[in-house]
């Protein structure tokens, strides 16, 4: 598969640096079912010293890889396209907002390294374009936790794994952490609903809190829940309501893609700055 077809609804890039991780992150995408979409693979490359710039850098062209990815028919992709340019690929790929999704590995190298750990996944996790899928299993996603809490990113979420191709079949599980009122229990019951709107099967939790406890930690709460179930993916929101204040990048979102063991999807709000 070339170039993108003329019927394609939807667009997925994928940020690739060739690493293991993105390797991964490559049998990730190829093991969904994609009609309608197509893949831009975003191959960024380190400037020359005379060529660098803080602020400027030449627009994405296609090329051809020495190694170009191909998917099997199975994906059932319109086409896969690889683009190229030389700058700093947090920027690059925040800057492309042509796409519906974003897919990385968990690993990366050269300027991808800290993609997990630090300036790159929480650069991408901040960035106002698409919902976002670190990839850390190359198997089909069957088994889905979404931890929602009522607010508007939480929704965002919720609404980007709805729409994905692959969604029917899947077994979700909407999780909520009560704070003592019945917010949590509509979010999960609104959530659950849509999920089966779409040919999910899906079911609703919500965790009560301890009454001998004055305070509730949803990072821990879910990522017990993470070890408990084992799902294929996480899904959440980068940022939640009043009460849920922590459950922002570097917080429970950042604690859950960095303690997950499955993939991660994280998707916000764009209306909210």
């Amino acid at each position: 598969m070339a170039a993108r077809m003329t019927d394609v609804e939807h667009v997925l890039t994928f940020g690739d640096d060739h690493s293991p991780g993105a390797d991964l992150a490559w049998e990730w995408v190829c093991s969904q079912t994609w009609p309608g979409w197509s893949v831009d693979v975003v191959s960024v490359t380190d400037p020359a010293p005379e060529l660098s710039s803080l602020f400027t850098h030449e627009p994405l062209h296609e090329f051809t890889p020495e190694t170009p990815r191909t998917a099997p028919p199975s994906a059932q992709l319109a086409g896969v396209r690889h683009l190229t340019t030389a700058f700093d690929p947090r920027i690059v790929l925040c800057e492309k907002n042509d796409g519906d999704l974003l897919v990385i590995g968990a690993r990366g190298q050269g300027l991808l390294k800290s993609m997990l750990l630090g300036s790159t996944a929480e650069w991408l996790m901040r960035c106002p374009t698409t919902p976002l899928v670190i990839a850390r299993e190359g198997s089909p996603v069957h088994r889905v936790l979404v931890c929602v809490d009522g607010s508007s990113h939480a929704d965002a979420a919720v609404s980007a794994l709805a729409a994905m191709p692959w969604i029917a079949g899947c077994d979700i599980e909407v999780l909520a952490v009560s704070e003592g009122d019945d917010d949590a229990r509509r979010a999960a019951r609104l959530s659950a609903e849509r999920f089966r709107a779409v040919g999910a099967t899906a079911s609703a939790r919500v965790l009560e809190p301890d009454p001998m406890i004055l305070t509730i930690n949803p990072r821990d709460r879910i990522l017990e829940e993470l070890r408990a179930t084992a799902p294929d993916l996480v899904v959440l929101g980068t940022s939640g309501r009043t009460g849920w204040s922590r459950l922002m990048v570097g917080s429970v979102a950042g604690a859950v893609a960095h303690a997950a063991e499955c993939s991660v999807m994280l998707a916000r709000d764009l209306s909210v700055d």
